[in-house]
């Protein structure tokens, strides 16, 4: 990751234009510094992303790759809100299996960061999937967020001790399945 922006990057990974960042660092709000005297703003990595945290930009939208979601659940109906709902956020690429099986073939096509995963599922339970995905060690970085309308809520506690990055209720908010996701990128 660089270690220095120039104020058009800047602009990018805020998602507003280069004027809004001028206008923030002749201000004050970021800090930056110019080169030379005539010269263009830059910004460093370490206060852009002071910045950021501060007025609740997430920074995970500083990594130049695209974050991959894998969305598992038997239910069409979910996994097409669900990615209705995360496509609209830059940096993120969606992807989605109906099934453990289509599942599995996805986690090695396109190489997820994230899997949000139904623990009901119609092929197999969701928990003896995510033991496969933890004992694999080229798959065992993948963060999970299990999702369920079906398990008792105190089951939800035994699911974080399995290693779950975190677990979502159905019905849920959208800002809720938001929020979730975005604490699991920052984790």
């Amino acid at each position: 990751m660089k270690d220095v922006f120039t104020t058009t990057q800047v602009a990018k990974i805020c998602g507003t234009s280069r004027v809004t960042v001028d206008r923030w660092l002749n201000k004050g709000d970021l800090k930056g510094y110019r080169p030379t005297p005539n010269s263009n703003w830059r910004v460093t990595k370490k206060e852009l992303i002071n910045f950021m945290l501060s007025n609740n930009i997430p920074t995970y939208l500083l990594k130049t790759n695209k974050i991959k979601i894998l969305i598992v659940d038997d239910d069409e109906n979910i996994t097409s809100l669900i990615s209705k709902v995360l496509e609209k956020e830059r940096n993120l690429e969606i992807d989605i299996a109906n099934s453990g099986f289509k599942a599995g073939v996805k986690i090695t096509e396109f190489k997820p960061d994230i899997i949000i995963l139904d623990i009901i599922l119609g092929d197999i339970d969701g928990r003896e999937f995510f033991q496969h995905i933890k004992e694999e060690p080229e798959l065992n970085g993948i963060k999970v967020i299990g999702i369920s309308g079906i398990i008792d809520p105190s089951e939800e506690k035994s699911l974080l001790d399995l290693g779950f990055s975190d677990f979502i209720r159905k019905p849920f908010k959208i800002k809720e399945l938001k929020d979730t996701v975005f604490k699991v990128i920052e984790g």
